[in-house]
């Protein structure tokens, strides 16, 4: 059908039309100059006639993406009903957005706006579509930063929009904005800013299906000035001082040895320091090159390469889908032996993207069994490699990012050719993805690139690896900088770690072009970028604010509390008690962060949140949290029926005195000694019990229930 109206339009212009004779007189453009006043009065929204099956009869493309189908609707559809060439004024398109007829939108547009005289004259003129090349190929705005007080007038910015044929144009007027954090900064519809509360943001700009955005700062107005300039010695450090010291940031010190130590093991190892190695930790006198060491040696454990390949698991979605029932476990055996091995992350992909062969014989071929459809596995592979929700332009142009119907589909044309058979992934030399729009086959494109794929010789998938694994690719680069930033910090340098794009800009853009370049240099090397971000003193912030400055976790002037994985939780558990869980169909000892997919039973797991690795878990667990995981932890079996196991286990070494005894379960748990008023506290609670075992238990389920034990601070 829609193939259909787009014949009849053309075909209506080569005979020769009122509309087509009265278009090559005309210096209107339907795409530039017509459809961006309907974006900015809401017309072609989503919750107007932009919506899948349009309002009240009269659909048009979301947000002007296809001008085409939208001017034939406009001036075609219901004999060309809704536009009035002799009477310009009593076009239904102008009574009704400007309330002159019943419109249940409202009103969209004053019949004394400019919008409103550039409608009619474009109707008058015979609303031509003008010179069908005509688009938008730049969009810019002045000031990029721009510093806002909440004692201040509303600011304005400036848009320019730069066009096919080489001409620029104010669009302030016409622009779509939107605030990408309401808590920071508001904006209208007339792109007029103002400052809600302080820290860092951005305002998002959108116009002829382009989109950027100008960066917010907001000073923490309580804050001297001077707070955020010290001198900085480590590049991190550097690289966010000029933002903080605008914001005029409160940083809080570093943490102390034992908020480090337990960060820093739960960060790398998903474990908890033993009791002896805190306590020579903390005995030893304080120094950067002490915590430079515990860094190194953490890095170079087993038990990184534990957490890091689940973590890794999490993100590729390994589960048990396709590939027979080995193949989950061997490809996580896969990924935990190339962390170990050093290999570099772009090589890693490479590898995963290339792949055939049966998975049993090669593991990193299950990867592609993710999905059958070459379009679910392009957005999959979109989101996990590029940070990059390409999924709404499978229907329509990407409301926030620049991806078209194209892009989508001629990206997803990669994936065309894969084949399954007997469990075998291969390539065949036939299969498409056609466009929706033209029904013919999408040619293969990366994202973003103006080149075609398809070299000879060459399948499509080495094609895509080449490109997309490429150090040279920024957005694979930054992508994979910003997870682990993410992973370390608890909140990624752009939020949501999913959603890479220009329209979405860091809170530090430069220290993410840096670390990107700096990741590029030491040749994408997991530990690497790990070591230069866990020394920085952005990463060993305390993460205790005695201001309580609200906002100033956001960009990471302070230490983030972070929540902890279900699997981290209960190894801790198990840890802490010295009561090992026992997951069916695995060896005796196997921690959590070691099991190869969530397919394993596991009560505990399930209601603490475990990533299904059904979707992305990037924004938290996946299905537990809430009262039911609370009801758990207090009555369920993952800490009530070890604590007794943990308590009988510490008494039987050599006797201890009372408060030593709590001294140690503090130091197991939470990495530091009780405080005097701690210890005095259950020092009497214990006595008093009916025994001290039984008092020494409620101590220590008070502790693993404790806010203090249940995150990573």
């Amino acid at each position: 059908m829609r193939n259909n109206r787009a014949i009849l339009f053309a075909v209506s212009l080569l005979l020769g039309s009122s509309l087509a004779v009265r278009s090559t007189e005309s210096r209107f453009s339907f795409r530039t100059d017509i459809l961006p006043i309907l974006t900015h009065a809401g017309c072609n929204a989503g919750a107007c006639h932009g919506a899948f099956v349009g309002q009240g009869g009269f659909r048009l493309s979301l947000l002007g993406y296809d001008a085409e189908e939208d001017h034939l609707r406009i001036t075609r559809e219901l004999l060309g009903r809704r536009v009035d060439l002799e009477s310009p004024d009593e076009s239904l398109i102008l009574r009704k957005a400007s309330l002159r007829t019943e419109h249940e939108g409202g009103r969209r547009l004053l019949f004394s706006s400019d919008g409103y005289r550039l409608l009619r004259e474009w109707i008058s003129r015979g609303a031509p579509f003008g010179d069908p090349q005509q688009s938008v190929k730049g969009l810019f705005v002045e000031p990029e930063v721009l510093v806002l007080s909440r004692e201040s007038p509303p600011s304005s910015i400036r848009v320019k929009a730069r066009f096919s044929d080489d001409s620029e144009r104010e669009v302030t007027h016409l622009a779509s904005y939107q605030s990408n954090d309401e808590a920071v900064a508001m904006v209208d519809k007339a792109g007029k800013l103002r400052a809600q509360g302080s820290g860092v943001s951005s305002i998002m700009v959108r116009f002829g299906g382009h989109a950027t955005a100008v960066r917010i700062l907001v000073p923490f107005a309580s804050t001297p000035a001077s707070s955020s300039e010290a001198a900085f010695t480590h590049p991190i450090d550097q690289l966010m001082s000029e933002t903080m010291a605008r914001v005029r940031a409160p940083l809080t010190g570093l943490a102390s040895d034992g908020e480090f130590l337990r960060r820093v093991y739960l960060d790398l190892t998903g474990l908890l320091p033993a009791p002896l190695v805190a306590q020579r930790f903390l005995s030893a006198p304080p120094g950067r090159e002490k915590r430079q060491e515990k860094i190194d040696r953490l890095l170079e454990s087993e038990e990184f390469n534990d957490l890091w390949a689940m973590r890794l698991a999490d993100q590729f979605l390994v589960s048990g889908k396709g590939g027979g029932p080995e193949a989950p476990r061997m490809f996580h055996a896969w990924l935990r032996s190339r962390i170990k091995d050093r290999t570099s992350f772009n090589s890693l992909v490479n590898q995963l993207l290339t792949a055939t062969g049966k998975p049993s014989d090669n593991p990193p071929a299950h990867f592609l069994f993710l999905d059958s459809d070459p379009r679910d596995l392009s957005e999959h592979i979109g989101r996990i490699f590029l940070s990059s929700q390409i999924a709404c332009a499978r229907c329509h142009a990407h409301p926030t990012d620049r991806w078209t119907q194209d892009d989508y589909h001629q990206f997803a044309a990669y994936f065309s050719r894969i084949t399954k058979d007997g469990g075998s992934l291969g390539d065949s030399e036939r299969g498409e993805v056609d466009h929706p729009k033209t029904g013919k086959p999408a040619e293969p494109r990366p994202l973003g690139e103006d080149r075609q794929a398809g070299e000879v010789g060459r399948g499509r998938r080495q094609e895509l690896a080449q490109w997309l694994a490429s150090p040279a690719n920024r957005q694979f680069v930054h992508s994979f900088v910003n997870r682990v930033w993410k992973h370390l910090m608890g909140r990624g340098l752009v939020e949501p770690v999913d959603d890479l794009r220009p329209s979405n800009p860091a809170s530090h853009p430069a220290l993410l072009n840096a670390l990107g370049e700096l990741c590029v240099r030491d040749g994408m090397d997991l530990r690497k970028l790990i070591r230069v971000i866990v020394t920085s003193e952005a990463y060993q912030r305390s993460s205790r604010d005695s201001n309580q400055v609200a906002g100033v976790e956001r960009i990471h002037a302070k230490g983030q509390v972070k929540a902890l994985s279900a699997q981290v939780f209960v190894d801790m558990i198990a840890q802490v008690t010295g009561q090992p869980d026992n997951f069916p169909g695995q060896p005796e000892g196997t921690r959590a962060v070691q099991l190869a997919t969530p397919q394993v039973a596991s009560t505990a797991l399930d209601a603490l949140g475990r990533c299904r690795r059904e979707q992305s878990c990037e924004g938290g667990a996946g299905g537990g949290g809430g009262l039911a995981q609370a009801l758990h932890l207090i009555n369920g079996s993952t800490i009530n029926e070890k604590l007794s196991h943990g308590v009988r286990g510490l008494e039987a070494q050599t006797p201890m005195a009372l408060r030593s005894s709590i001294e140690e379960l503090y130091l197991r748990t939470l990495v530091r000694k009780p405080l005097v008023e701690e210890l005095n506290h259950w020092t009497s609670l214990v006595e008093s019990a009916d025994s001290r075992v039984e008092g020494l238990e409620d101590l220590l389920w008070t502790l693993l229930n404790s806010r203090e034990f249940g995150f990573n601070h």
